[in-house]
């Protein structure tokens, strides 16, 4: 399931790249298909707060809620980056952190059975960061659900130090 944050009142510091009519784009040859890809990423990196984007399993609803305001943006900003800071487990662009949000699975995404949960759960308690999965007395390899890289945190905590409140849809 994806996710898209979009920012309330984001900082704009230059105008987004139009895309062009579908007209237009089936005239138009490769290069300049990859110069107006080139410019929508640039613009995007420039521009962190208009819109977030989440390619994930398992993320809940997306019914539109979420921060209304810049302040609460900023907090959450500041607990992600204490995460980040505090941990010594978190230092390459494709390192894991984990959410226990009372879901497991296997390393192959599939859910665990209830009374597995429900064990880890109370080894685990629900809201714990985890930075790594978790070997079982069977030799088995778990793990929370909910789990995110670094250069994806630090991308969502880009885009909330700009969106101005965000909605998720």
């Amino acid at each position: 399931m994806g996710v898209d944050i979009s920012g309330m009142s984001p900082i704009i510091r230059s105008p987004k790249p139009e895309f062009p009519s579908n007209e237009v784009w089936k005239t138009m040859s490769q290069e300049e298909k990859d110069a107006y890809f080139e410019a929508s990423n640039k613009w995007e990196k420039e521009n962190p707060g208009d819109y977030f984007r989440s390619n994930c399993s398992n993320w809940g609803s997306n019914d539109g809620s979420g921060l209304d305001n810049q302040e609460d943006c900023n907090r959450l900003a500041d607990a992600l980056e204490e995460i980040i800071h505090t941990s010594t487990q978190m230092e390459e662009p494709s390192d894991v952190i984990y959410l226990n949000l009372g879901s497991w699975t296997d390393i192959n995404g599939r859910f665990l059975g209830e009374e597995i949960t429900t064990s880890l759960n109370e080894q685990y308690e629900v809201g714990e960061v985890l930075y790594g999965s978790v070997v079982m007395n069977d030799g088995s390899i778990v793990q929370p659900s909910h789990s995110a890289s670094l250069k994806h945190v630090k991308n969502f905590i880009a885009f909330l130090r700009e969106c101005g409140g965000f909605e998720i849809w």
